[in-house]
């Protein structure tokens, strides 16, 4: 039986979704291979769709049956087959690096626009921001990721916590990760305070609620308007899949601004949704909300990319300052 790490697997979550990419596919090739269809959830994203087959497969060890069925499929598939061998997937593309900053000659220099060279202090400060960054779990087992802002106020998508129904006995867990040494550290659990009226917009995909009790020693995280440009770089504090929480720094370029919405190539699982997105100073730029194949917001073609989307921070504040309808 071959162990498949995590990291392989969000590869071939890439792989998969990219083709198969309509929910047909996803559960013949399911069903083909075997697996428990009432386990799977099939989402109208072939990313989500995929990641809860492909968890399937892991659970009942079928992963690689999964990409044997692909590869006959689809024969001579490079990134399949080099997802079979364990290989580490190619480079994603991002901003170009040609430009060279110093003299001809010498050994140190800047590749691209700008220098990604950041103080040490940069870290300390991400770790700080991660903790008002919490996981969501609902009382139908689904989970997300939200954070803290002024107030008690815990910002997530529209989908994670969408309705009233959904804040009931929904719980909020603080410092759900690891440990330097390995271990799983003590969390801090609250309520939702559901006698505080949901603020929420499915349109852009946020929610606001209130907790109960007092979390302000896990801090929170300033919502101000910012400016995000293309070749920017973030990173995402998230709980992907529901699990302790991670930081994603590879391949963290940002690709589109417009139309209220933020896409970068960031990485992200199901269960990452309503997680905060910073900039490289750690201001908080967007909520992330979707992934997979989209189209950019009010462009002129409808080309599809593989890429990651959060909610512009500046649209959920002019939300949250209207007037509630």
């Amino acid at each position: 039986m071959t162990k498949w790490e995590q990291s392989e697997l969000t590869n071939l979550n890439r792989i998969l979704s990219n083709l198969y990419p309509m929910i047909g596919d996803g559960m013949r090739v399911a069903k083909s291979v075997g697996l428990s269809a009432p386990q799977i959830t099939f989402d109208g994203k072939a990313i989500n769709s995929w990641f809860s087959i492909i968890e399937r497969a892991r659970q009942e060890t079928k992963v690689d049956d999964l990409i044997a069925f692909a590869l006959a499929e689809n024969p001579g598939d490079e990134a399949l087959l080099q997802a079979k061998q364990h290989a580490p997937p190619p480079p994603v593309e991002g901003p170009a690096t040609a430009k060279w900053s110093g003299a001809p000659g010498q050994l140190e220099k800047i590749l691209g626009d700008k220098s990604t060279l950041v103080p040490i202090s940069y870290l300390e400060l991400g770790v700080i921001r991660a903790k008002s960054v919490v996981r969501i779990k609902r009382a139908d087992g689904s989970s997300g990721t939200g954070f803290m802002t002024a107030g008690g106020i815990l910002i997530t998508n529209n989908h994670v916590l969408p309705d009233d129904p959904s804040l009931k006995d929904a719980v909020v867990q603080f410092n759900y990760q690891r440990t330097v040494a390995g271990l799983d550290a003590q969390f801090e659990e609250f309520g939702i305070d559901t006698a505080v009226p949901l603020r929420t917009s499915k349109e852009n995909d946020w929610s606001a609620v209130c907790i109960k009790g007092d979390a302000s020693k896990w801090g929170e995280l300033d919502m101000k308007p910012m400016a995000v440009k293309v070749g920017d770089h973030v990173n995402i504090i998230q709980h992907p899949g529901g699990a302790q929480k991670q930081i994603s720094f590879v391949a963290n370029v940002v690709a589109f601004v417009g139309g209220g919405r933020v896409q970068y190539l960031t990485d992200t699982l199901p269960g990452s949704s309503g997680s905060p997105v910073f900039d490289t100073d750690w201001n908080l730029i967007a909520l992330h909300h979707s992934g997979g194949w989209l189209t950019e917001p009010n462009a002129v073609t409808k080309s599809t990319y593989y890429r990651n989307e959060g909610i512009a921070i500046d649209t959920i504040i002019q939300g949250l300052a209207a007037k509630p309808a």
